[in-house]
C-alpha cells in the first residue's frame, strides 16, 4: 500500500482517451507485426527483425495470443490465427512418447521442450476454442496439457520441472501457475476429465504456494530441487498466473478464500510498478500478462485501481513502441496481446466473451 500512496502523489493523472483508440492502437499494432516480422511463404514470424529464422516457440504462442485476441474485434485475423496454428505444426514433436511443442522448429524426436513454453500454448489454443467453436484448438489444448502435467513428480514435494531434461535443475513458478489455470479452464469442455483435472490443478496451486509464494504475497521464481535453494526473485508473470489460478478455484468451488487471495495477489502487485512510470518494472514480455490478469480480476471485483493499472500499463508501453518500435517479435505481440485486450474491455462483444469464457461451470 505504501508504493500505491507514492505512485499517487509522483505520477500524472492518466489522460482520458476517446472512445475505439486501444482496438485501433491494438490494430495498428499487429499491422506493423504482420508487416515486420512475418514471412508469407512459412506464415511463421522472425523472432527479431535482422533475424529471418522463425521465433522460438515461446514468442510464438505470445503472437499467437495476439492474433486470437484480434480476432475477437475483426475476421481477418481468424483467418491469420488459423494458417499460424497450422504452421506452428513444424514446431509440434508428434515422434515421442507424449507430444509437445519443441522451442525451435524439430524433424521430431526431440528431448529439449520446454515444459513453460507448452503451457503458455494450451491457455491461448483454449482461448482460439471459444473465440471460433473449432474442436481442433481444444484438442491440441488437450494433448499439450498431457505433455506438460507429465513433467510433475514428487521430488521437492511435487511441482512441474522447468525443462523434460531437467536443465538448470529447478521447478518454477512460470510453468506450475499456467499448468494449474490450464487444468481449470480445460476443465469446462471436458466434463468427464473434470475431476481429475481439477485436484490435479488444484495440488499444483498448494505446492506452489508452499514451496515459492513469498511473505507479501507475490512468488519466488524457482527452487533448486537438488539443493532446495530458492531464487527469490519476483517477476510480474508468477504473480499474475497464481492470481488466475485462485480467480478460477473461486470460479470452480465458490470458496471465497480464493477470492481473498486472488485479491491479495493484486493489491501486492503494486510493489512491481515503476514508480516513475506507474508501468510494470518488468520487461513487456512478462509484464503483459500481469496486466491481462488485472484485467481478469477487474472484471470479477470492479476495482477500479485494476482498470487504472491496466489502462497506464497499455499506455505507457504503446507510447514507448511508438517512439521507436521494439525490434523483436515477443515485446511486439505482448503490445499488440495487451492492446486487444483493453478493446476487449471497451467493447460490447470483448466483454460478451470474457462474461461467458470466466465462467468455468457450464
Amino acid at each position: 500500500m505504501k508504493a500505491l500512496a507514492l505512485l499517487a502523489f509522483t505520477l500524472l493523472p492518466l489522460q482520458a482517451q476517446p472512445p475505439g483508440v486501444h482496438i485501433q492502437r491494438a490494430a495498428e499494432v499487429t499491422e506493423h507485426i504482420r508487416g515486420t516480422f512475418w514471412n508469407k511463404k512459412t506464415e511463421l514470424y522472425a523472432g527479431r527483425i535482422e533475424k529471418p529464422e522463425p521465433d522460438f516457440i515461446w514468442g510464438g504462442g505470445v503472437m499467437f495470443s495476439a492474433l486470437v485476441g484480434g480476432a475477437r474485434h475483426d475476421k481477418k485475423y481468424e483467418s491469420a490465427m488459423r494458417k499460424y496454428f497450422d504452421a506452428l505444426e513444424v514446431f509440434w514433436d508428434s515422434k515421442v512418447k507424449i507430444p509437445g511443442y519443441e522451442p525451435s522448429p524439430t524433424s521430431g524426436g526431440g528431448s529439449d521442450k520446454y515444459y513453460d513454453d507448452n503451457a503458455w500454448m494450451v491457455l491461448t489454443f483454449l482461448e482460439a476454442h471459444e473465440v471460433t467453436g473449432e474442436s481442433r484448438y481444444l484438442k491440441r489444448a488437450s494433448e499439450t496439457l498431457d505433455f506438460v502435467l507429465s513433467g510433475w513428480d514428487e521430488e521437492a514435494g511435487g511441482g512441474i520441472w522447468w525443462h523434460e531434461k531437467h536443465k538448470d535443475g529447478s521447478k518454477n513458478t512460470c510453468i506450475n501457475a499456467p499448468a494449474a489455470v490450464g487444468c481449470f479452464r480445460l476443465s469446462k469442455f471436458n466434463p468427464r476429465a473434470a475431476p481429475r483435472l481439477i485436484d490435479q490443478g488444484t495440488r499444483i496451486v498448494e505446492w506452489t504456494n508452499k514451496t515459492l509464494q513469498a511473505p507479501n504475497g507475490l512468488f519466488s521464481d524457482h527452487i533448486k530441487v537438488a539443493t532446495g535453494k530458492i531464487n527469490p526473485d519476483q517477476l510480474t508473470y508468477n504473480a499474475a498466473l497464481m492470481l488466475r489460478a485462485n480467480l478460477c478455484l473461486h470460479g470452480l468451488t465458490g470458496d471465497e478464500k480464493y477470492l481473498s487471495e486472488a485479491k491479495r495477489i493484486g493489491k501486492a502487485a503494486a510493489s512491481l510498478l515503476d514508480r516513475k512510470t506507474g508501468a510494470y518494472r518488468d520487461s513487456i514480455k512478462w509484464s503483459h500478462l500481469m496486466v491481462e490478469a488485472d484485467l481478469e480480476l477487474y472484471r470479477k471485483t470492479g476495482e477500479a485501481y485494476l482498470l487504472e493499472r491496466a489502462t497506464r500499463n497499455c499506455e505507457v508501453h504503446y507510447n514507448e513502441w511508438k517512439a521507436k518500435p521494439w525490434p523483436d517479435l515477443i515485446a511486439n505481440a505482448s503490445l499488440a496481446r495487451e492492446l486487444w485486450l483493453m478493446a476487449d474491455q471497451e467493447t460490447p462483444e470483448g466483454r460478451a466473451f470474457w462474461e461467458k469464457s470466466d465462467r468455468l461451470k457450464k
